[in-house]
């Protein structure tokens, strides 16, 4: 153990006190609800994560030791927040991990029920579509969107994307529908005609099994045979399986919009990605 601690490079050794910080589900759950309000309380946190203030501060001061989080303030009002640069270079070391198994293939069984097939979406995808959308919607996870949809609005929402901007669905062997994915017009102006908006929603049965990795896989494949030069899209920070997933695919993170969107009463970031793809 003392020779691999001695071998190691410094990215691993930092990577490495990050994830022994986060190594437990309470501090998880701290940096969660600090992520998602900015600054909170030690007597906020406390009530959110259910912990008596003792041990609350047991678990701020090894996540503090890490520079995961900051305190501000004098006095008895002492707010804790996140350094989004740490957060933002373990997710890049693991990215770096990981970007390394993508070339390698895919064992049996991967997919949900054994394989996934990407295809174009037709006019009779309109009602799977339409449900998995909803899903996104109603969870508050995936889109500022709060009207829910008919698959009557989303069939005029397929006729409406051209061959440069196709929707592909993911489905299993027996056909079911798994996600959806789209390159999108970024925007009219024709300096922008090489830069494709992109929407990945899996449906809530089928997340953490593949589905989004899969989808993902098949738009960038597609967006580089239509000569596309970027990929971009707009995530929740607090996404995190979301922005793991286009992190492991080469997005970086350009920025963030703070206070985007008002969901359920509650103002809400949003992060923006890119992808070059040459």
């Amino acid at each position: 153990m003392k020779r691999l601690e001695q071998n190691q490079t410094p990215a691993e050794s930092r990577a490495l006190q990050l994830l022994r910080a986060l190594g437990s589900p309470a501090r998880l759950r701290i940096v969660e609800i600090v992520a998602e309000r900015k600054d909170c309380t030690a007597a906020q946190l406390a009530v959110e994560v259910g912990l008596a203030q003792s041990s609350l501060f047991e678990h701020l001061a090894a996540l503090r030791d890490a520079g995961i989080v900051e305190v501000s303030g004098d006095g008895p009002n002492h707010y804790y927040g996140l350094d989004p640069s740490v957060l933002d270079s373990l997710a890049a070391y693991l990215g770096g991990i990981g970007g390394r198994t993508r070339g390698w293939p895919s064992p049996a069984g991967a997919g949900p029920n054994g394989s996934i097939i990407i295809r174009d979406a037709t006019l009779d995808d309109a009602p799977a579509i339409a449900r998995i959308y909803n899903q996104g919607i109603e969870d508050r996870t995936a889109t500022l969107e709060t009207q829910l949809r008919s698959a009557e609005e989303r069939a005029e929402w397929l006729v409406a994307h051209d061959e440069r901007h196709p929707v592909l669905l993911a489905v299993d062997p027996a056909g079911a529908a798994l996600g959806w994915c789209s390159l999108n017009r970024f925007n009219p102006r024709a300096a922008y005609d090489h830069v494709a908006d992109i929407s990945v929603f899996v449906a809530r049965e089928s997340r953490g099994r593949g589905v989004g990795d899969a989808m993902l896989t098949g738009l960038e494949g597609r967006a580089r045979a239509l000569a596309y030069h970027k990929m971009v899209l707009a995530a929740f920070p607090t996404n995190l399986p979301g922005v793991r997933l286009y992190q492991r695919h080469g997005f970086l993170t350009v920025g963030t919009y703070h206070e985007q969107g008002m969901l359920e009463g509650r103002w809400v970031d949003v992060v923006v990605m890119e992808k070059i793809l040459g």
